[in-house]
């Protein structure tokens, strides 16, 4: 009995853990998590200092911080970091941080939708100092897709993007040819950056529970794209087409799309290219859709 007494007074004395302090802010601030905003926040510490080790984050470096949330993450970025932008859509959760961390003096916190923040002028214009920044974020599930898609392309303004996104999407950005997820995701963070997938992480790391698992990747912007064609916006229409009609012949999706009108005239472009008119687009890597983007634009053969 006397041991049991003494279990019982250890857990008693035991700290907190995160997802109890979590539970408890939010409690004090009177808010619930927004399904709709992809609100799940991170409550397991070893997952926490996971991704602070691979951000390797130091003085020299600015730091952004997409939903921030309860700020769990947010904290450790800050003791490291020598500048950190947390950008918090939810107005609750702004006013949460900003009575955490508002008196941080090297924490900026930007209450507003980060997909139409400037970080252009943002990373460029208030911070000069620092050369490009470090993108350290558990992505909302809602939004990641499109953030990324926005990011990749700001390779003057980030050297990485270091995100937690749900599995299916990692899949996606993962993806080789004839694989499962293989998509035009996966071709445009390929002609923008190195990918590579960190860590997989348990749905249980996260307060609400999702119903899905999670991947921490990287993704290390080039410095120019991988891939040189003439018309970037032609390869990804082409790309599109190929991937809207997934199922179909390569040949069929384009003529479907309109990107070339006239059969046999494809049939030439495609055999330039040598590429088979009968295989289908998600088995192209990114290097023959810039060959048959170039083929295109050179013949003039793209309709208006």
């Amino acid at each position: 009995m006397a041991r049991q007494g003494m279990r019982g007074t250890s857990r008693l004395n035991r700290p907190p853990s995160l997802g109890h302090e979590t539970r408890a802010l939010l409690r004090q601030y009177h808010l619930l998590p927004k399904r709709g905003l992809g609100q799940s926040f991170l409550v397991a510490p070893a997952i926490r200092d996971l991704i602070l080790r691979a951000a390797d984050v130091g003085p020299q470096d600015l730091v952004v911080e997409i939903g921030p949330g309860t700020g769990v993450l947010t904290e450790g970025l800050a003791e490291r970091a020598g500048r950190l932008i947390a950008i918090e859509r939810d107005p609750g959760l702004h006013r949460l941080l900003a009575e955490r961390l508002g008196d941080h003096p090297k924490v900026s916190l930007i209450c507003g939708d980060a997909l139409e923040f400037d970080f252009v002028d943002a990373i460029g214009t208030m911070f000069p100092a620092y050369q490009r920044a470090k993108l350290v974020s558990n992505l909302p599930y809602s939004v990641a897709t499109p953030l990324i898609l926005q990011l990749i392309a700001l390779r003057r303004y980030f050297s990485f993007l270091l995100v937690m996104v749900q599995r299916e999407v990692a899949q996606r950005l993962l993806a080789a040819p004839g694989e499962e997820g293989y998509s035009a995701l996966t071709l445009r963070c390929r002609y923008e950056a190195d990918v590579a997938a960190l860590a997989q992480i348990s749905r249980a790391a996260f307060y609400p529970r999702p119903a899905v698992d999670s991947t921490l990747v990287r993704l290390d912007l080039l410095p120019e794209p991988r891939v040189t064609v003439r018309s970037p916006d032609l390869l990804f229409r082409i790309v599109r087409a190929a991937f809207g009609q997934r199922r179909k012949m390569l040949r069929n999706a384009l003529l479907h799309a309109g990107i070339v009108a006239e059969p046999t005239h494809l049939e030439r472009i495609l055999a330039d290219a040598d590429i088979d008119p009968k295989r289908r687009g998600e088995t192209l890597n990114l290097e023959e859709f810039a060959r048959l983007a170039d083929r295109l634009h050179v013949m003039h053969a793209v309709s208006p």
